[in-house]
């Protein structure tokens, strides 16, 4: 049944556009600020087109992958001196007619919003969030670099996805499961061939920023 959904989705969404691209903002706090608060990050657009709402209607979930990294801006190489990484996932559930946005960092679930549309869902995942990390003094001066990747899940992802939320824990959100399902690693690469869906990368960072020892 769901290898039917996809099929005819290919059909669909070959011919389809993206109105608006997807983006990445990142914004710091303010100077006094720096060392103890994160940069608030947001993303655009990243639901937007009819490619990926028709993928989650179908059963496919959709996951956001955050990577924030501090880097310092010194001598002839940049080194990294932090980073951080958090997930969302957004799944279409068919009984209830509702989109759920889970929000993860590590182990850890910090929100959860189950919402009637798909607008509210959209909402929910632009919602500006601010990173857990934050600057340090040191020598050079430092910035932040954002790295996101949007991928839709797959079948095996969505059932150990599944497991996870119970509490059963495994490598859900990693792609690191059994390949032999319904909806095998051919098939996927067939879909992100088809119609650009499976994943996407997106990159911002911010201006070069100084801490000293006395915070400022």
């Amino acid at each position: 049944m769901r290898l039917a959904l996809i099929l005819a989705l290919l059909v669909q969404a070959t011919g389809s556009t993206t109105i608006r691209g997807p983006g990445l903002e990142i914004i710091l706090p303010r100077a006094e600020r720096l060392t103890s608060e994160g940069p608030q990050v947001k993303a655009t657009s990243v639901l937007g087109d009819a490619t990926t709402r028709q993928l989650l209607e179908s059963g496919f979930p959709a996951r956001l992958h955050f990577r924030v990294e501090r880097w310092s801006a010194g001598g002839f190489f940049n080194s990294l001196l932090g980073h951080s990484e958090w997930d969302i996932v957004v799944r279409f559930d068919p009984l209830s007619r509702r989109y759920r946005v889970v929000r993860i960092e590590g182990d850890r679930v910090v929100s959860f919003a189950q919402v009637e549309s798909f607008a509210a869902a959209v909402a929910e995942v632009e919602r500006p969030w601010q990173a857990p990390i934050r600057a340090a003094p040191h020598p050079d001066r430092q910035y932040y670099l954002v790295l996101l990747e949007v991928e839709t899940l797959s079948a095996n992802d969505l059932d150990e996805l599944e497991r996870w939320l119970r509490g059963e824990m495994g490598p859900a959100l990693r792609g690191q499961g059994n390949p032999g399902t319904a909806i095998g690693r051919g098939l996927r690469q067939l879909i992100a061939r088809l119609v650009g869906s499976e994943r996407r990368s997106l990159k911002a960072r911010t201006p070069t920023f100084e801490v000293r020892k006395d915070g400022r």
